[in-house]
């Protein structure tokens, strides 16, 4: 399996599909976007949205640095196939 890039692990699901520029064809990339997504919505754990810390949102951006929260990288990057962590990750290198 391809190794995880370092410091997406801190990435969720959703900001992959909606910040990468991820190299695939149309319909690979709507499938891969949908099963990101699906991490999302699935997750047990969720990462709590930026906010005032009411309603399980935090205040400052630290609160969203836990690993442990389901919807991070570290939990969907073994879900990939090798072609969508592949694409993912020469996404991230050309980003960073």
């Amino acid at each position: 399996m391809l190794k995880m890039p370092a410091g997406l692990e801190y990435w969720t699901a959703d900001s992959v599909s909606e910040c990468l520029d991820i190299d695939l064809p149309r319909v690979e990339a709507f499938s891969l976007s949908k099963k990101l997504w699906n991490f999302v919505t699935s997750a047990d754990n969720p990462t709590p949205l930026g906010g005032d810390g009411s309603g399980g949102t935090v205040e400052h951006p630290d609160g969203r640095m836990g690993l442990d929260n389901d919807d991070k990288g570290g939990h969907w990057w073994p879900l990939l196939t090798d072609k969508e962590r592949a694409a993912i990750a020469a996404a991230w290198e050309k980003e960073f």
